[in-house]
């Protein structure tokens, strides 16, 4: 047995055989949106020519939930044991692991993965598709980071975008275009009948006649709290039956409470922390906002649709590639206050637009944003990479 197979193991279940073996790699101690993606990608993909193997880290022991919830699933999935998040010995055993099981593909999802992969892959057969979701800022290593994945991501054989705005952003850093195919999120609303609402008003004390507006994301600058929590407090004034939930972690959410009390709106915000039933709170709220300053595609708005949520989202990213203005929510330009905050309130004194565009926004998502589209998409990417591969080599 190799090296790879003895460091590392096999967590649950074997490749399939097929003309085409793909390692997909992500690096996440959580089970969020990106790695639904990847998991439901997985399933999708059942029945195909393309063999999906999902693998990522352990640190310190523990096996990341994405592998977990694949597993169970019956999807191979890979376990590489690493000291740290930046053990450099990751990319050893990617790439012992790429000879040892004769992989094709090798697919990366984020900044981490692109790094290891661009190594990794190196003397190997295997070629190299990033999927590109976009980027943070949220301190000074993550940005150093960042700026070494859009550096690595121009050597891939592939770059796949969640957007088209993704991949404008792509381009604007003088990456080649026709390297750069756009495959948008997916969404499977029946999958979210199964999970049931949380009951928002009980579990937070709200008031029974209370609007609850949610929002979900990582507190770092490029998600607009600060935006959102000046926008509340406007809103708020206008009608008090407002109540805002901010789901997520991250380095701004302290100073984004104090931000709360200092515009005396705090009694209204509730910010609870990371959710592990983001879909069952979801279902719990009366409108979903979006206030990000950058995105590329955001789970959480398709997610929202999908559960028959309006949506108020600022147009950035490829959010206007899902939110049609009056049609399937309502669109507001980044960083304005006064904007968002009278589409809150008046979405919030309006309960039949509310239904109507939760309404309309279901029936796109469901139709436009499917995981067999995505699987369907993605597989003839996959074929195409390894056809020009094949084609050079020759």
């Amino acid at each position: 047995m190799g090296s790879a197979r003895r460091e590392t193991g096999i967590i649950h279940g074997k490749f399939g055989i097929g003309p085409m073996k793909i390692l997909h790699l992500r690096a996440t101690n959580f089970y969020g949106g990106p790695e639904r993606q990847l998991h439901e990608h997985a399933l999708a993909a059942r029945g195909s020519d393309a063999k999906i193997c999902v693998s990522s880290f352990a640190e310190n022991g523990r096996q990341p939930d994405l592998l977990t919830k694949a597993a169970g699933d019956g999807i191979p999935v890979h376990l590489f044991k690493v000291r740290s998040a930046y053990d450099l010995k990751a990319i050893g055993m990617v790439r012992d692991y790429l000879k040892e099981m004769d992989i094709d593909i090798l697919c990366s999802h984020d900044y981490r993965t692109a790094l290891v992969g661009y190594w990794a892959r190196k003397g190997t057969r295997a070629r190299w598709i990033a999927f590109s979701r976009g980027w943070t800022k949220e301190n000074l290593k993550i940005r150093a980071y960042c700026l070494l994945d859009k550096f690595v991501l121009r050597f891939a054989d592939r770059i796949v975008a969640v957007s088209s705005g993704q991949k404008q952003k792509l381009v604007k850093l003088h990456i080649d275009q026709g390297k750069i195919s756009v495959v948008h999120n997916a969404v499977r609303p029946e999958e979210f009948d199964k999970v049931p609402q949380v009951d928002l008003r009980r579990r937070f004390n709200l008031p029974a006649e209370a609007i609850v507006c949610i929002s979900g994301g990582r507190f770092s600058a490029e998600k607009g709290q600060d935006y959102l929590i000046r926008a509340a407090a406007q809103a708020i004034k206008r009608n008090d039956k407002l109540r805002f939930i901010l789901f997520g972690d991250g380095p701004d959410i302290d100073r984004v409470k104090r931000l709360a009390v200092k515009k005396n709106c705090d009694q209204h915000i509730v910010c609870p922390g990371f959710e592990q039933n983001l879909i069952g709170c979801i279902k719990g709220a009366d409108l979903l906002v979006n206030p990000s300053l950058s995105e590329g595609l955001p789970n959480i708005v398709l997610e929202a649709l999908a559960l028959k949520i309006p949506v108020v989202a600022t147009s950035v990213g490829g959010v206007p590639e899902v939110i049609t203005d009056g049609r399937t929510g309502i669109l507001v330009p980044p960083k304005d206050v006064d904007v968002l905050a009278n589409a809150i309130v008046h979405l919030s004194n309006d309960d039949q637009e509310r239904k109507t565009l939760a309404h309309q926004g279901f029936d796109f998502v469901k139709s436009e944003f499917t995981f067999e589209k995505q699987s369907k998409e993605l597989t003839r990417i996959y074929r195409e990479v390894l056809n020009t591969s094949r084609s050079s080599d020759d």
